[in-house]
């Protein structure tokens, strides 16, 4: 607990220090979370994936807004109209909509659910995933383009939308649509949040390339490309997540661009060897137009026996910092190792 004091003292997350600077707004963000699945064979936890959170709990609950990239789907049902067809390096995450309660009570209160595995059970268990969701007054976004997530922080209007790589809206691989809603949501919204599924995946995709990446013969995007066009659309905060490994940041315009978050907390049958298993939770600090302030990176790493657990040797900063150098020397954000804050430039 000496490191969360340490890490939100220097971001004036105290309650003295939001008494005195009210206009800014703060967002706690994780990458890929799968609570365990029981399809094909069951690989749930016996806990309902209760550990996976019990040494950051803390730390997401210090953002106003906590957000996580959900993969699989919150579904008792059976496969449907719809669902993914089963095969080699083909997953299909089916978590029980009971295991909702320990994501709630871990704190998010918004996820993405444009992903390559909301729909891994179809129409009807995406909509499984989005109702246990409100039940649980967690907001969602998905690539459809109709789902919006909302909130008001000290007078700041935020908005939230999520994007893939998938063809059709909100897509990163044909963009204009979705650079057009970002305009029309900066029109209401004082700070507008993207999230983005994209990239290759593994330990081969720690690099971020300004160019089309491809996965399994799957165009995923260029990354760099659409970040930065949201942002000269409006956009606020990108952040982004697929490729299963943390990647390098930026600061582009004033705006902090996340190109992954990697995975944060998953159960069997995901990987978590190497640097996959590395578990950045990011807290960003935004004013209130949305220009980046400062914000900072604390380490965790997935540990099947403990969770999600505390990293003393700071492996998912070091990554990032050097990540960061090699892909954006001449935008990265500044790092500070003694206290792991990054700043802008």
């Amino acid at each position: 607990m000496k490191i969360l004091w340490i890490v939100l003292s220097a971001l004036s997350f105290s309650l003295s220090a939001i008494a005195a600077e009210e206009s800014f707004v703060t967002i706690s963000a994780v990458g890929d979370v799968m609570l365990g699945t029981d399809y094909p064979t069951d690989k749930l936890p016996n806990d309902q994936g209760r550990k996976l959170f019990k040494y950051s709990e803390a730390y997401i609950k210090t953002g106003d807004i906590r957000f996580a990239n959900f993969e699989g789907t919150l579904f008792d049902g059976s496969k449907g109209a719809g669902s993914k067809s089963e095969g080699a390096n083909r997953h299909l995450f089916r978590t029980p909509t009971e295991f909702a309660r320990t994501f709630a009570n871990a704190g998010f209160n918004v996820v993405s659910l444009a992903n390559n595995h909301a729909m891994d059970f179809g129409v009807e268990g995406l909509y499984s995933t989005q109702q246990t969701l409100r039940s649980y007054q967690i907001q969602y976004s998905t690539k459809r383009g109709a789902e919006v997530a909302q909130f008001t922080v000290r007078g700041i209007r935020v908005a939230l939308i999520a994007t893939d790589f998938y063809p059709g809206p909100r897509s990163i691989s044909a963009p204009e649509k979705t650079y057009q809603e970002i305009r029309e949501l900066k029109k209401r919204f004082d700070v507008v949040i993207v999230s983005s599924h994209a990239g290759g995946e593994g330990s081969d995709a720690l690099r971020t390339p300004n160019q089309t990446e491809y996965y399994m013969g799957e165009n995923r995007g260029n990354s760099v490309a659409f970040a930065r066009g949201a942002i000269d659309a409006g956009a606020s905060l990108i952040i982004m997540h697929g490729p299963h490994v943390p990647r390098g940041l930026e600061v582009y315009k004033g705006h902090l661009v996340v190109y992954s978050m990697g995975n944060f907390a998953t159960e069997r049958g995901i990987n978590i060897l190497g640097t996959a298993g590395l578990a950045p939770l990011l807290l960003i600090k935004l004013d209130p137009k949305g220009k980046f302030q400062k914000g900072s990176i604390t380490s965790f790493v997935q540990n099947r026996e403990q969770g999600v657990i505390y990293d003393k040797t700071m492996g998912a900063f070091k990554l990032m910092q050097s990540l960061s150098y090699q892909d954006f020397a001449a935008s990265a954000p500044q790092f500070d190792s003694t206290t792991s804050m990054i700043y802008p430039r």
